[in-house]
């Protein structure tokens, strides 16, 4: 018994010894830690009229050009998009459009339809898109002196 009790008292003095032990440590700050969420500024040249036409006439295509800068600090993809806001519907639907950016086609068909393919724009860089819209040579007499009022859309989303 005085064994047992000798060898317990061994153990627990070296299991305090070993539990008795101490590590140096340290600890720094690194101060002033910001973070922001980026952003997305887009905006355009000219702001309106961008694509009016006078005089369109059957088998005549005009270009106008749109510039569409990204003043955020995020790189994003811009689609463009167009809607009638008033006007003659046959007119409207017999429009056609084609963009370019840079010599990239990024659509062509109907201008009713149009949804240009994404288009890159850099943080603090610009883009110019032009559209050459025209009326198929086919147009008939029933779309003389017709008028369509629209509206152009740039949608930009974020590149991830």
């Amino acid at each position: 018994m005085k064994r047992l009790l000798t060898y317990a008292v061994i153990a627990a003095t070296m299991l305090s010894i070993g539990g008795a032990r101490a590590y140096f440590t340290a600890q720094t700050e690194v101060k002033d830690n910001m973070i922001t969420a980026g952003t997305l500024e887009m905006s355009v040249e000219p702001t309106s009229s961008a694509l009016s036409i006078d005089g369109l006439a059957p088998g005549k295509t005009v270009s106008r050009t749109i510039e569409v800068s990204n003043k955020g600090a995020l790189d994003c993809e811009a689609v463009t998009t167009a809607a009638k806001k008033a006007g003659i519907t046959d007119l409207w639907t017999a429009l056609q459009c084609r963009a370019v950016s840079d010599g990239v086609e990024l659509y062509s068909g109907p201008l009713c339809e149009m949804k240009t393919a994404p288009l890159n724009v850099e943080a603090g860089g610009a883009v110019r898109i032009t559209y050459a819209i025209g009326l198929p040579s086919a147009a008939g007499n029933d779309l003389q002196g017709d008028y369509v009022r629209a509206s152009v859309y740039i949608d930009a989303e974020q590149l991830r």
